[in-house]
């Protein structure tokens, strides 16, 4: 239960970060002292619940608001939500207990770093993002992803754990908090490094000025027929506010009419008024292909790209749709059962598509919850030359809770990643902007409705995590599937 409550704590306020690195200390206390494996198992099962109960417990709300539930029931929900992600902590006390923790108790690190990549998470967190208070030690994204801060906060803890409450002979008990000390040295000199250089890439590069509206319609006026009129001209008249900016941005369901995939232009009565002729305008919407409901027909969550006179110059389609909010799992076979009625969810996009500006400005269109998964976005970046990143989302599903700054914290290590600046543009809040060095730079206040103007720096760099990958992951990956089999073999041979 304090383990729980030491990693949970920094996801809750950044400034607590310190704690995230003796958060495994009192886990492996339990491990070691389990009667069994599967007391260990239970004790990490117990950690990774409570650590979601506390860290996430927003998720009530938007339980009870998105799909319609009771309060109750959505607890309820949650409750079995937390479970399941609980097996995550559950499958690592298992490796620590009957694998050990190897030499210079490496072994935790690298189990860790193999869960945090392969283990599914609805909402996906990582050690990493409790350290976004302390950017000096997370800048190794850019050569690793979010894995290498994980592996070394877990490598501490272990050792610490070592240094503390075991007697173990002193050379056995400090040699490996030392190399571990000495792994967050170099993680810090690196950090130091590429904060001076990013830096100064940031300061001669070519800037992107862009024009953001956050429009503040809350859940209980959205998807509304009678007020959807009402919350078009909301966005329509804060975009009078702007200045003649080259860009502007508006937040994902902006729009709330359909939009067929085979349209050209926005009418007039749509498009917003811009100050400049040479503007070019994105926002988001749902799309449709065909008949929605009927054979061949397709629904989308989509961005779509125009230019001052609406004319629609590219859409994107959300490729990694949320799980029982835009689609339900195993829906094919559902089907077959009689007299159950299913409602066809939307369909995933065929890949990254890049809006392209002016002088060269190529803009990755992030939708939703897209901006916390590493691989989409460096895909992204890699595969098609993006060269800023732009996020539409609507966090007021969230309510007014820690949620929407939480959704901000976990996107913030992408732009390390890919050393490109992060605009999110929301309806709610957070909409904000994200330099390269992954340091928040300005911000709306939540649940007002605003316009922010943004400079945005347009960096070409590719990273070694972009070209590369995962490459840090699957070595870990590999390291610890072979551990198990070594494992497996030497007690079948001792049977």
């Amino acid at each position: 239960m304090l383990a729980a409550a030491l990693l949970a704590a920094p996801f809750l306020e950044p400034w607590l970060f310190p704690l995230a690195w003796v958060a495994f200390v009192p886990l492996f206390w339990a491990i070691d002292r389990a009667e069994s494996s599967r007391r260990a198992i239970l004790y990490g099962w117990l950690m990774g619940l409570t650590a979601h109960l506390i860290g996430f417990h927003w998720l009530t709300y938007t339980i009870s608001v998105f799909g319609g539930l009771p309060f109750a029931v959505s607890c309820v929900v949650f409750l079995l939500y937390a479970a399941l992600q609980g097996i995550q902590l559950a499958l690592f006390a298992l490796l620590v207990r009957r694998l050990g923790v190897g030499p210079l108790l490496l072994f935790p690190a690298l189990f860790w770093v193999s869960l945090e990549f392969l283990f599914p998470l609805l909402f996906p967190w990582y050690i990493a993002n409790s350290q976004v208070a302390f950017p000096w030690v997370i800048q190794t994204a850019d050569l690793v992803g979010p894995y290498g801060t994980g592996f070394i906060v877990i490598w501490f803890s272990a050792a610490l754990y070592r240094a503390l409450f075991t007697s173990a002979e002193p050379s056995k008990r400090i040699l490996p908090l030392a190399y571990a000390c000495l792994a967050i040295v170099v993680a810090l000199a690196y950090g130091f490094q590429r904060l001076q250089s990013v830096g100064d890439e940031m300061a001669s590069a070519r800037k992107l000025s862009v024009g953001t509206v956050q429009g503040n319609v809350d859940i209980d006026m959205k998807w509304n027929p009678v007020l959807a009129q009402k919350n078009l001209d909301q966005h329509r008249q804060l975009t009078t506010e702007l200045d003649a900016v080259p860009l502007v941005v508006w937040p994902e369901s902006a729009i709330e009419a359909i939009i067929p995939e085979t349209l050209q232009a926005l009418p007039l009565s749509v498009m917003p008024a811009f100050k400049s002729e040479r503007a070019y305008f994105i926002f988001g919407a749902k799309s449709f292909r065909g008949n929605p409901g009927q054979p061949g027909g397709k629904a989308f969550n989509t961005a779509f790209f125009t230019d001052a006179k609406g004319r629609i110059l590219a859409r994107y389609h959300k490729q990694v749709l949320l799980a029982f909010g835009e689609y339900l799992p195993f829906a094919k076979l559902l089907s077959w059962i009689p007299a159950l009625p299913m409602a066809d969810g939307f369909t995933p996009g065929p890949g990254p598509v890049v809006f392209h500006l002016p002088r060269a400005v190529r803009v990755a269109p992030l939708i939703c919850y897209e901006d916390l998964l590493p691989d989409v976005v460096r895909r992204f970046v890699g595969q098609t030359g993006a060269n800023v990143l732009i996020n539409l989302t609507n966090d007021a599903w969230y309510g007014r809770s820690v949620g929407p700054w939480q959704h901000l914290r976990l996107a913030q290590s992408r732009a390390i990643e890919t050393r490109r600046s992060l605009l999110r543009v929301t309806n709610t809040g957070v909409t904000s902007l994200v330099n390269a060095k992954g340091e928040l730079v300005k911000t709306l206040p939540m649940f007002t409705a605003a316009v922010m103007h943004a400079e945005v720096d347009v960096l070409n760099e590719t990273t070694y995590y972009v070209r590369f990958g995962d490459w840090f992951a699957w070595v870990m990956t590999i390291a610890t599937f072979a551990l198990i089999l070594l494992h497996a073999k030497r007690s079948w041979l001792r049977r």
